[in-house]
């Protein structure tokens, strides 16, 4: 019987049966209507759900770690891409330290050497064994190129540093990324599994409808297809679980477990990120980015001194040297001795004069190298200031758009019930319902968005700022419901 022929009267006859309005259960061949007036699924109808929908299984590991910040602490230390940063920059530190003991540290060799002569002299045999033994000393005593370039290398060495840094941060805002993209996929299938529960009773309302000729199929294809719509959703939320899972352990070096959603008792957004004006002043002392830059030009302006001093200034090196030798001549059957002891001091000068254009092209490379820092830095400082101002515009907007998307599900809310007591009462229609029920579950999407979104922009705020640790997000955890997820099969 479709809704335009339908008697007036058989709303009213159905509401006036007591089996059917009671929502009790009747006799077999007696239909029997229940209605559920809240938005979550039923104890009774949880219990007996089937799980059809293929969701992430719990790590097996009992101990692996669930919150935030010890996910981040672990990833310091155990994402690869940290340990290859922290070892560069201890390489970094081993070569300026090579350079600077060159430019300035004395250098003491020894050596030995042992030779046999055999001449021959009008006819005469000649045997000549020879060994010395030779200690040599040099002190650098002007060395202004070397000097600079140990200047420049301290300057690579603490580039590398803050690139480590800079890499940490990178690590950390990828592992905060995928966190947050879990815990909102996470909540997300909270929703649509409390819906596709409500979906569910409606199917089975409707079916029961049909049966008793007051619905018509096409109630019941449409509650399918919306049954239907929110089993895919659950596949993909599963999957995406699945994809933030694997980031994670990636990024964390070990099994995880991922929170259950947001936690309903938590607060409602914590601020834990400076104001503007006052980041911005931050980012100009702490921001990786901005001191790698800055590292740079100042190796690339050490280098340049470096290649002028070359050019031009010469080297002095005090030396000094002794010397200590023996040799034994054997000459028509005569044996002459000889050993000889030698010390010398002195200085060593050298400058270049000519080079043959070397010098001027090693000068005109760091002066090129030197106006390819200061351009980075332009582009750092840039970047810096518009991702800052965008954030912070970013969670302005984000937490005016959460108090609105509150009041679309109390409105929605609302609308549901009138909707819902107008189909009782035969003035709306299923597909009404449907949307009307749609419309609560849309603004709960919506709000579970809204909230990350602004999470992740004080994320995006702390990883500028060198403050993504475990220490800046711990007030952003209560804010997450570490509870491990549910194992489902197939």
């Amino acid at each position: 019987m479709s809704d335009v022929f339908r008697p007036r009267w058989l709303p009213l006859w159905l509401l006036s049966c007591p089996a059917w309005a009671a929502g009790l259960p009747a006799a077999p061949d007696t239909l029997a209507l229940s209605w559920t007036h809240t938005l979550s699924m039923p104890a009774p109808e949880r219990a007996r759900q089937p799980a059809t929908v293929l969701t992430l299984a719990t790590p097996t590991t009992a101990n692996a770690p669930q919150a935030w910040p010890e996910l981040l602490a672990q990833a310091a230390t155990q994402s690869a891409s940290n340990r290859s940063a922290d070892a560069g920059a201890l390489a970094a530190q081993a070569q300026s330290r090579q350079v600077w003991a060159n430019a300035w540290m004395p250098r003491l060799d020894a050596s030995a050497s042992s030779s046999k002569q055999r001449q021959t002299y009008n006819g005469l045999d000649s045997r000549t064994p020879a060994s010395s033994l030779t200690l040599s000393a040099v002190l650098p005593v002007w060395r202004p190129a070397d000097r600079a370039s140990a200047r420049a290398q301290a300057a690579v060495a603490e580039q590398a540093q803050w690139q480590a840094r800079g890499n940490r941060q990178s690590v950390a805002r990828e592992l905060s990324t995928a966190y947050l993209t879990a815990a909102e996929a996470a909540e997300q299938r909270r929703l649509i599994e409390a819906q596709l529960a409500l979906l569910q009773e409606q199917l089975r309302i409707n079916e029961r409808r049909l049966q008793a000729g007051a619905g018509t199929v096409l109630d019941v294809l449409e509650t399918r297809t919306r049954v239907d719509q929110a089993r895919a959703t659950l596949q993909e939320l599963g999957t995406r679980l699945a994809s933030q899972r694997l980031i994670i352990e990636r990024l964390s070096g070990s099994a995880v477990r991922l929170p259950a959603g947001l936690n309903p008792q938590g607060p409602d957004l914590p601020i834990v990120v400076p104001e503007l004006m006052d980041a911005l002043r931050q980012a100009s002392e702490r921001s990786p980015q901005l001191q790698d830059t800055q590292a740079q030009i100042n190796a690339a302006q050490a280098t340049t001194q470096a290649r002028q001093a070359e050019s031009w200034q010469p080297t002095l090196d005090a030396v000094a040297q002794a010397q200590r030798s023996r040799q034994v001549q054997q000459f028509d059957g005569i044996t002459e001795k000889q050993n000889l002891t030698t010390q010398s001091v002195g200085l060593q000068l050298n400058w270049p004069l000519f080079t043959g254009g070397y010098h001027q092209g090693r000068t005109q490379e760091a002066a090129a190298l030197l106006s390819q820092a200061q351009a980075r830095r332009d582009e750092a400082l840039a970047e810096i200031d518009t991702g800052l101002r965008d954030a912070y515009q970013t969670l302005a907007q984000t937490r005016g758009l959460i108090e609105v998307q509150r009041q679309v599900e109390q409105t929605a809310t609302a609308t549901y019930e009138a909707v819902r007591k107008a189909f009782v009462a035969g003035m709306r229609t299923n597909e009404d319902l449907l949307n009307a029920q749609q419309q609560i579950y849309a603004a709960r999407q919506s709000l579970v968005s809204a909230r990350i979104t602004a999470v992740s922009a004080q994320v995006t705020i702390l990883a500028l700022l060198d403050q993504l640790d475990p220490t800046g997000v711990a007030p952003l955890t209560p804010l997450f419901d570490t509870a491990p997820l549910q194992e489902r099969t197939p």
